[in-house]
């Protein structure tokens, strides 16, 4: 059997490393397996860059203008099909098509067309709104029935001028619809029913949980302690892309002054959030880290991670952190919740600063005992991906 992944990315940030993932997994079941990709490190033999950098610099022009992503990069898109048309895959396996580098009606027709097996991984909300990854934080629900006066055309992939989510929606959910054998993947609970309310009338839609690699996160002896001076001290990890957001600086100033006597490491800081926290003793920052092993040493470091997450599909993080021995507390928001157990950390109301500071109080004085060999069982990448494998066999056998 031939499979076909298409992502932006290959073999690095999230949805690059589960697209490595799933292709190894391919790799070692004995399938064929190709991925077509905007940007890689090191990209697979079996592989297809799509467009250039040109190409690319216009089609984000194009969408900053109009509003409408993935309509430009025609010419790329074409030449993406003819590779499809070659190659010949019995599924294609679509995951984060909106990086400005492929025109998503085109390929919905060709598939369509040529009635090809279709998967799509739902890693956030875009398949099915007129153009936001994610409407939680602002709590829109346009996207069940007609978008349009969009609450985050000027936020998130900004449009100037135009607010084009109406038609954006309208040609999305008639294109996917037009797919015979389509079957969305929610990597939530979450989102998988958040997609159960949209336009959309896949085929078949079910939850496939995005996994770890349970030999990197794990928990080990390792030297961050040391190295960083923190010695026996309570330690709380943050990361950058939630901790300073704007919206979590009251909580984030509480912690901080709440909990001196602990130490906090947030973790992806770029300069300017470095120098937003030189003024506490308690705080270390470090920049973006890409080495996963090194990130890994950070979780069994640490006492306890805090997802100050507003909107997030299924944290990676949180079950990095999991698998690495260390509990979560996070937001009652989307899909982080369903990754903590009774014995893997706390569940808290949004902006619930008295609960937040509460349950790392009581991490700090009653540290859980996590049952590690039940988690990685659950979270490792080789179970989760399976499930794609069952998915594979099973769509093609309608075909």
């Amino acid at each position: 059997m031939k499979i076909l992944q298409i992502n932006a990315v290959y073999g690095f940030s999230s949805t690059g490393i589960i697209t490595k993932d799933i292709e190894n997994l391919l790799q070692k079941e004995g399938y064929e397996s190709f991925v077509a990709y905007q940007t890689a490190t090191a990209p697979p033999e079996n592989s297809y860059k799509i467009g250039n950098k040109l190409d690319w610099k216009l089609h984000a022009l194009y969408s900053r203008i109009f509003g409408k992503q993935a309509y430009a990069s025609k010419g790329a898109t074409k030449k993406l099909i003819k590779y499809i048309s070659q190659t010949a895959p019995d599924v294609v396996h679509l995951h984060n098509l909106h990086s400005n580098y492929l025109n998503l009606n085109l390929l919905c027709d060709y598939l369509a067309d040529e009635n090809i097996p279709t998967v799509i991984s739902l890693h956030d909300c875009w398949y099915f709104t007129g153009k936001c990854t994610h409407y939680s934080a602002i709590g829109c629900q346009k996207w069940q029935t007609y978008c349009g006066d969009c609450p985050l055309n000027k936020y998130e992939q900004p449009s100037l001028f135009f607010d084009s989510t109406a038609k954006v929606l309208k040609d999305k959910t008639n294109r996917l619809n037009k797919i015979p054998n389509l079957t969305l993947a929610g990597c939530s609970n979450w989102i998988t029913n958040e997609a159960k309310k949209s336009l959309l009338t896949p085929t078949n839609i079910e939850t496939v949980y995005n996994g770890v690699d349970t030999d990197i996160f794990n928990p080990h002896q390792n030297d961050f302690r040391k190295t960083h001076n923190i010695g026996d001290d309570f330690l709380i990890l943050g990361i950058a892309n939630k901790w300073c957001l704007p919206e979590n600086e009251k909580s984030v100033k509480e912690i901080i002054e709440n909990l001196k006597d602990s130490k906090i490491v947030i973790i992806g800081c770029t300069e300017a959030q470095k120098d937003m926290y030189k003024k506490y003793d308690n705080v270390l920052t470090l920049g973006y880290i890409t080495n996963r092993q090194e990130l890994s040493d950070i979780y069994a470091s640490s006492d306890v991670f805090v997802n100050l997450t507003h909107a997030d599909t299924l944290p990676t993080v949180n079950m990095e952190a999991i698998c690495c021995g260390t509990p979560v507390i996070t937001y009652d928001c989307c899909g982080s919740p369903e990754l903590i157990d009774n014995d893997s950390g706390f569940v808290v109301v949004e902006d619930d600063i008295t609960a937040l500071l509460e349950k790392i109080k009581f991490i700090k004085s009653n540290p859980l005992e996590i049952n590690i060999a039940e988690k990685h069982k659950k979270f490792d990448k080789n179970t989760c991906y399976n499930r794609y494998l069952e998915i594979y066999k099973k769509i093609t056998e309608k075909s």
